[in-house]
């Protein structure tokens, strides 16, 4: 009886033992794969990466395998939840998965969970990136291309929808919204859906697009806009504001290269509308109502001299400055001489060729300087020298000016000082083989249309006058 108790005895006193040997083995197998797979840089068991197991594996060869599967793997092209087409991952560049992310993948497992791998099956796509390869982006792109031009060989373009203005007032036509494939976000829409795993993309999200309702608002406040815009043009010190109701009614609708229809300006109306203000305000070829010396009050008419607007400068600056919708104030553009003058006025400096009275006087600064008998261009041969108002454009010294005779013979005539006027060749210079100036010696011994002054005076006249300066012949 007493041997029985001694062996039940040391029966019971196993069982612990057996309990805690068992423990520290399973603990140490535990302890062991935790290390491994903390160290070994490899996937636990189980895991599946786009559905591929790769327990076990490293980087590089989970690399392989993986590139295997996508290479065979296909997405679908749907259309009101229908299948279209079926697209190869391969064929839309895709021929294998982004190797950082499959590195980064096994880093991020959790060395500590890897028994319970042993019966679950852990998902790795989460950490996973699948990329197209490096020539991804072209072959992409050349093969949404030609998927789009494809379907849409039996689809619906749709109408845009139209607008245009009157007055100030948008009007809109409604269109119809298609079903055109546009490529460039079929390629997009391709890239999203594979990056986030999904296996069908939705083609009405790649629609080409038509006018819609944010196009027309856009539109529609940009007109609004210019319709209260304040437009200010500096005329040469005259300031004009330009009307909105004018600015309304020069408002057109283009379209861009891509369909989409903008806001633009006409530039008949634009330009119109800058050549009545020269017509108003520049003073080239203007009437000049001037005091004269022996015959009083003179209106002289036509002539070089005056400014005018470069419409075509101004025609694409005002553009410009409307259509951004802001108030402004615009400087015109202006080319000519007499700059500082206002249409119809001569200044107080000013050379005056009296051909009825053939005399010349120059005042500067309302002053007389110089006064002189002339001989201006003999009448009856048709060389009167040209009514109007010019400047002097240019002086030179010592030229010889050149022309025809009556008898149509050359001549050459050689000249001290040369002071331009019109661009036919009038202007005023000595002449010493005039033997007398003044009277009616013009008559018949008139010049071929230059202002024929006396060469002592000349010589004053050409040191006194500066270029730009007006000559009203009368």
């Amino acid at each position: 009886m007493m041997q029985q108790r001694r062996n039940n005895n040391k029966k019971k006193s196993k069982k612990p033992l057996i309990w805690i040997g068992a423990i520290v083995a399973l603990g140490a197998i535990y302890a062991g794969g935790a290390y491994h797979y903390s160290s070994a840089k490899t996937f636990m068991p189980n895991t599946t990466i786009e559905g591929v197991n790769v327990a076990g594996k490293n980087s590089e060869q989970a690399q392989s395998l993986i590139s295997q599967h996508i290479k065979n793997q296909t997405i679908n092209l749907t259309d009101n939840d229908k299948v279209i087409s079926k697209v190869k991952l391969a064929d839309a560049g895709y021929t294998s998965t982004s190797s950082q992310s499959i590195a980064k993948a096994i880093e991020n497992q959790n060395a500590l969970m890897w028994p319970l791998q042993l019966i679950n099956v852990a998902n790795a796509d989460s950490s996973v990136v699948v990329k197209p390869d490096k020539d991804s982006n072209a072959k992409l792109t050349a093969y949404a291309k030609k998927t789009a031009t494809k379907l849409n060989r039996t689809r619906d373009a749709g109408t845009p929808a139209t607008v245009s203005v009157s007055n100030g007032k948008v009007n809109v036509t409604d269109g119809k919204k298609g079903n055109t494939i546009n490529a460039t976000l079929l390629a997009e829409e391709i890239k999203s859906s594979v990056a986030e795993g999904k296996r069908d993309v939705n083609l009405s999200n790649t629609y080409q697009s038509t006018s819609n309702s944010s196009d027309v608002n856009k539109i529609k406040n940009q007109v609004k806009a210019l319709s209260t815009e304040k437009a200010v043009y500096n005329v040469n010190g005259n300031t004009v504001t330009i009307p909105n109701a004018t600015i309304t009614s020069w408002i057109i609708i283009d379209k861009n290269a891509d369909g989409t229809q903008k806001v633009n300006l006409d530039q008949t109306k634009l330009t119109a509308y800058l050549n009545g203000l020269n017509d108003k305000y520049a003073s080239y070829q203007s009437d000049v109502t001037f005091n004269s010396t022996k015959q009083g009050s003179q209106t002289v008419k036509g002539g070089t001299f005056g400014w005018s607007i470069v419409t075509a400068t101004d025609a694409t600056k005002l553009t410009n400055n409307i259509l951004a919708g802001k108030d402004f104030t615009e400087k015109a553009t202006i080319s000519g001489s007499g700059t500082s003058l206002k249409k119809g006025q001569l200044g107080n400096t000013y050379v005056e060729v009296d051909k009825t009275n053939q005399h010349m006087w120059y005042y500067e600064n309302g002053k007389l300087v110089i006064s002189t008998d002339v001989v201006t261009g003999k009448p009856s041969n048709g060389n009167t020298t040209p009514t109007g108002v010019y400047f002097v454009w240019n002086k030179q010294r010592n030229t010889t000016l050149k022309g025809s005779n009556d008898d149509g013979s050359a001549y050459a005539s050689p000249v001290d000082y040369w002071m331009p006027i019109d661009y036919t060749g009038v202007g005023l210079h000595d002449s010493p083989w005039q033997p007398q100036y003044g009277g009616t010696w013009y008559k018949t011994h008139g010049s071929h249309g230059c202002v024929n002054t006396p060469p002592a005076t000349m010589k004053k006249l050409y040191d006194a006058v500066a270029t730009g300066t007006p000559v009203i012949v009368f």
